[in-house]
């Protein structure tokens, strides 16, 4: 018999169907050969200082950096404390059951560090030793699945992936574990949860609350003109504005009194903007949070559930392009996206030549494990409201890659009026290419000086100034972080990965360290308490994890070792809990 384990029941069952696994049995599915299960997620994780022997922490234990790690079963908060998840338990021994009855195991967890780590942490929870394979697939389809079936490798293959995420996993603890337990001895506070990322992610939405709190507004007076051509009116607005309220008044009241205003300049400009490149997973939760405010949670969990219907491709990835076997499988899974009438049918998209598609989405180079997000060619049937709305960003997207650029142009004029300079900017798209699918007004970039039309204009016209207007504009504080904001500062400050930042809004969420207030996330008085708490101090800084996902790639390439990672963070650890307690030993005094 051959075991296969998911991460996941329904994937579970959906390899066990293709494969004739389809006899229903307590936490497995068997048939054909194989006993397929799986597990919920991560079930097992790094076990605890106490679980070491250790009770309490002085402070000559820190840092704390056991000289092996052990694994404990997941843990869950109930009124009594935290427990061991019964769920989890009783799992693991149907696992156990599975694998004593099988002398090959195939791991098919998510095709990722993360899912590499869940299949070897049980394998070596459960002591096993029977030979392992790995199966790596970038999709559900029947399809896919089989031909991934007949191209299995020794999960050895998979060593420096399984180092590269085991490596950040005791990093993480290290950092995480010594940085709560040192600050709640250092405060004599209660324990706080506290991480490389999720605290530094804390830290930045606290810190713009905090700055819009304490905005001071500042004033500013812009004047506007109107003026008048060949029945079309049009508002032209000083190129400066001015700050102080006294002179605003005297160059408006010049204005009213001028009548007129001479044009002194026009211009006009074209652009192309290029198609834009397939999504990635940061880019879909930026594009449906923009589009339809949907939030970086919501939008995972939709692309996994898309996954599983096996709809789309694998949706946790870090790449916006293909490979070369992937881009020749296009033609008929585009051939369907255009019958499907899915978006309004225009003479563009009509016109895709599907058997000579532009290859400029093609860079091995940037395919770091897995393509970019593409659908799978399948019809998506009846999808609830938010599902097509993902899943419609995405085939749209494939139609917008293959199109040609959006030409836009430009037309800019300056006048004269009292002697003060005036601009107005009108933009319209002249050829829509790639924008026909969505139509979006953002692709024309607005200014402070634009306007919704302008009639035809030469140098030296002199136009009568219809109208004079003076506006006082406050300056607006900053907005709290929106999740298209959010999940695009994680990505620049290197805080987690494509994969684990949804999971750190959720946890930052379940800790009640922050909330949604609407479309924005702000801290909770507790988010607060612990950001002023920690406010200053390296686990709070981003340059904390700035060069891991570098070290990580030298981890899988075999440039450096394990060890020599975490004798780096141990460095770090100490310099972390050194100061927190100098510090606060300071303030005490």
């Amino acid at each position: 018999m051959i075991a296969i384990l998911t991460d996941k029941p329904s994937v579970g069952k959906e390899i066990g169907r293709i494969i004739g696994a389809t006899k229903v049995k307590n936490g497995y599915v068997e048939g054909n050969g194989y006993m397929v299960t799986w597990t919920f997620g991560n079930m097992l994780s790094l076990a605890m200082p106490k679980d070491y022997g250790i009770q309490r922490l002085e402070r000559d234990d820190f840092p704390f950096i056991p000289s092996e790690f052990g694994l404990m079963v997941r843990h869950i908060r109930t009124n009594n404390g935290w427990i061991p998840d019964i769920d989890a338990v009783l799992q693991l021994k149907v696992i156990e059951k599975v694998f004593q009855n099988c002398d090959t195991i195939i791991a098919a967890t998510d095709a990722s560090r993360d899912g590499e780590m869940t299949f070897r942490y049980v394998y070596q929870y459960l002591n096993c030793t029977q030979p392992c394979f790995r199966l790596w697939i970038s999709s559900l389809t029947d399809e896919s699945v089989r031909k991934g079936m007949e191209e299995l490798k020794p999960d050895s293959f998979y060593d420096s992936l399984f180092l590269a995420a085991d490596s950040r996993n005791k990093a993480d603890w290290i950092l995480g574990v010594n940085a709560c337990y040192a600050m709640c001895k250092a405060t004599g506070l209660g324990n706080n949860s506290l991480g490389r990322v999720q605290t530094p992610v804390l830290a930045a939405i606290c810190r713009r609350y905090r700055e819009r709190e304490n905005h001071i507004s500042s004033d500013s007076w812009p004047i506007y003109i109107s003026l008048q051509k060949e029945g079309i009116l049009f508002k032209m607005r000083r190129t400066q504005d001015i700050l102080n309220k006294e002179s605003a008044v005297m160059f408006f009241q010049d204005c009213k009194l001028a009548q007129k205003a001479q044009i002194t300049n026009v211009s006009h400009s074209i652009r192309e903007v290029l198609s834009p490149e397939l999504l990635d997973l940061t880019q879909l939760q930026k594009e449906a949070s923009i589009r339809y405010g949907l939030t970086a949670p919501e939008v995972y969990d939709i692309a996994q559930s898309l996954y599983e219907k096996k709809l789309i491709s694998y949706p946790r990835t870090s790449s916006r392009y293909l490979t070369e076997d992937v881009f020749d499988s296009l033609p008929p899974i585009m051939t369907r996206l255009l019958s499907w009438e899915l978006f309004p049918v225009s003479e563009k998209t009509s016109s895709i030549d599907i058997y000579t598609l532009p290859r400029h989405v093609i860079n091995a180079k940037k395919v770091n494990v897995h393509h970019a997000i593409i659908i799978t060619g399948i019809h998506p049937g009846n999808l609830s409201e938010k599902e097509m709305l993902v899943y419609r960003l995405i085939a749209g997207r494939m139609l917008e890659a293959f199109m040609p650029p959006c030409r836009i142009e430009t037309t800019s004029v300056e006048a004269i009026c009292a002697a003060q300079k005036f601009k107005a900017e009108h933009t319209r798209v002249i050829e829509a290419g790639w924008h026909d699918v969505f139509m979006r007004s953002d692709t024309v970039s607005q200014s402070g000086f634009s306007v919704n039309e302008l009639p035809w204009l030469d140098k030296g016209d002199t136009l009568k100034v219809c109208g004079c207007n003076l506006v006082h504009k406050k300056q607006l504080p900053v907005s709290p972080f929106m999740d298209a904001e959010l999940v695009e500062y994680m990505e620049q400050n290197g805080l987690g990965t494509v994969s684990s930042r949804t999971n750190i809004i959720r946890t930052l969420i379940n800790r009640k360290y922050i909330r949604y207030s609407g479309k924005y996330i702000i801290p909770t008085p507790k988010g607060m308490f612990t950001y002023e708490t920690i406010r200053g101090k390296k686990i709070a800084d981003t340059s904390l994890t700035t060069d891991w996902e570098k070290q990580f790639a030298e981890l899988e390439n075999g440039m450096t070792t394990g060890q020599e990672f975490l004798d780096r963070i141990k460095v770090l650890a100490k310099e972390m809990t050194d100061d927190i307690f100098n510090t606060y030993s300071q303030r005490k005094e």
